[in-house]
């Protein structure tokens, strides 16, 4: 019989709410509309610490199966114990369950279990199944937590070695110019109402702003590119890809 572990994490919160740091934005929310979802979504430049938010409350309190994000932590495990060679293997797409699967086997049960408690990840009765409890809904994990979680990532101040967090840094750069640097990780799962994550970071002019969109659609087509394709263009929207951020 496989046995169920109980582990109850504790936040990595990004959220501090002041009544002059957050804005909601009901424009990001005709767009998330337009693209047939609904969601929460949120952004927050480091500097000010200042909040653009739509869906407040699913933003702070609702909690969501993290998907393939998770395979964040057995890859930053991974680097430190040797698993992964960045030379070699660990340009694998996110997308590839198979390979962070099998990375997760690699690892072992209990060293993950005891890397989630020490970074808070999440919370929930997390179930035995090793192929996929990150999906299966036993770990949540809310949008707020998850910018928390990449932030403490930009800045290297999770607990593993720092070149462990550049490495996984240059694995989730996307595109850069002359006028921007975007990052970020993409998960989506068709057998949990057509959910989607977004997290990472834009950097203009050297500023870093963290940003966590959540989505579910109406049908499963196509979720990752329509999910990259809404991020976009709500951050062309609040004004980035031009340098002037």
């Amino acid at each position: 019989m496989q046995k169920i572990f109980v582990v109850i994490f504790l936040s990595i919160s990004a959220f501090a709410c002041t009544p002059n740091n957050v804005k909601i934005s009901a424009t990001i929310g005709q767009q998330i509309d337009s693209a047939g979802m609904q969601g929460s979504f949120a952004l927050m430049e480091n500097s000010s610490e200042a909040f653009t938010v739509y869906n407040l409350s699913a933003y702070k309190d609702s909690g969501y199966a993290p998907l393939n994000t998770f395979f964040a932590l057995p890859v930053l495990i991974g680097f430190d114990q040797g698993q992964l060679n960045a030379d070699t293997n660990t340009w694998v797409s996110l997308d590839s369950t198979l390979y962070y699967q099998q990375l997760v086997q690699q690892i072992g049960r209990t060293t993950l279990l005891q890397e989630i408690d020490s970074i808070h990840y999440g919370k929930g009765i997390v179930s035995a199944n090793m192929d996929g409890f990150w999906s299966d809904g036993s770990l949540l994990i809310t949008a707020d937590e998850q910018l928390g979680f990449i932030k403490r990532l930009y800045f290297k101040g999770l607990p593993f070695q720092k070149r462990s967090q550049e490495l996984f840094r240059k694995m989730i750069l996307k595109e850069q110019n002359s006028n921007y640097q975007l990052s970020y990780l993409v998960a989506t799962d068709t057998a949990l109402g057509n959910q989607a994550w977004v997290i990472g970071y834009i950097e203009e002019n050297l500023h870093p702003y963290f940003f966590v969109l959540h989505t579910s659609a109406t049908d499963g087509l196509d979720l990752k590119n329509r999910n990259i394709n809404l991020l976009k263009a709500i951050l062309l929207k609040e004004g980035f890809f031009k340098g002037v951020r």
